[in-house]
């Protein structure tokens, strides 16, 4: 959390270029939206076997909780002269372009929620329509007072649904002079979310993040006119990574604000 904000940090300032980082988790971690409550993540914990092994950290970004465990998470950092809606719509929509294309490509079809919500012959399971299938599909957002905990259990536009799940989902912070993206594209069930199929359970595959990362960068790139060379951080970077770290994603008084 805290390097995706020194990234989009110093590419908002124009310090570094545009970024597009993936990354996995070294263990089991639920992030939670910035403004959920730490009480519902002990309570969700605590009714699952092995939950007091879970890390917990809180997202700048809100949206619901993320089991990162499973699953390929992405960051992207771009400067945006014009940060509004309009301008952070069209790279919200591009990425989830991006990752529906590559899916496609490896032979798993999906397709953003407001399409799937609007068809009258897709098939889903029962636990499906109580989640969503009542939702009006007209709607930018499907939130509710009562929305479930956990992120992949709502319901958006552009979140990318395959056999009747939500498969990826995203977030985005706005920086003075640029954006912060970032999303969860889940790739296989997890015993601490079992409720939770990934696109490897729902099409017999056995996708693995590394090969998924490097074609869905390929797309991104495509889209947004991105040539993306491999890259480390920069000293700044690291430096500024571990004092947002120190001063937030590692404290608990920030972890436990709500």
């Amino acid at each position: 959390m805290s390097t995706d904000e020194a990234i989009s940090l110093a590419v908002a300032s124009g310090d570094s270029l545009p970024t597009l980082r993936f990354y996995g988790w070294q263990r089991p971690t639920l992030s939670l939206g910035y403004f959920q409550h730490i009480a519902d993540a002990e309570r969700y914990l605590s009714g699952i076997d092995g939950g007091n092994g879970v890390e917990v950290v809180r997202r700048s970004t809100g949206g619901g909780a993320i089991l990162h465990h499973c699953e390929l998470t992405y960051s992207l950092s771009l400067p945006l002269a014009d940060a509004g809606p309009g301008p952070r719509e069209v790279v919200y929509q591009s990425v989830h372009r991006s990752v529906q294309e590559v899916l496609a490509d490896v032979g798993v079809p999906s397709r953003p929620y407001r399409e799937w919500a609007g068809s009258s012959s897709v098939m889903v399971s029962p636990a499906v329509v109580t989640q969503s299938a009542v939702a009006s599909a007209g709607l930018k957002s499907h939130s509710k007072p009562d929305e479930p905990f956990l992120c992949f259990r709502r319901r958006t536009d552009e979140d990318l649904i395959c056999s009747g799940y939500k498969v990826l989902g995203s977030a985005q912070r706005r920086v003075r002079g640029g954006v912060l993206q970032h999303g969860s594209l889940l790739l296989g069930v997890s015993p601490y979310a079992a409720v939770l199929p990934g696109i490897n359970e729902l099409s017999a595959g056995s996708l693995v993040a590394e090969s998924l990362a490097g074609q869905i960068a390929g797309h991104v790139g495509q889209s947004l006119g991105y040539d993306w060379r491999g890259g480390e951080l920069t000293a700044a970077e690291l430096a500024s990574s571990n004092q947002i770290a120190v001063e937030r994603y590692a404290a608990a008084e920030w972890t436990r604000r709500r």
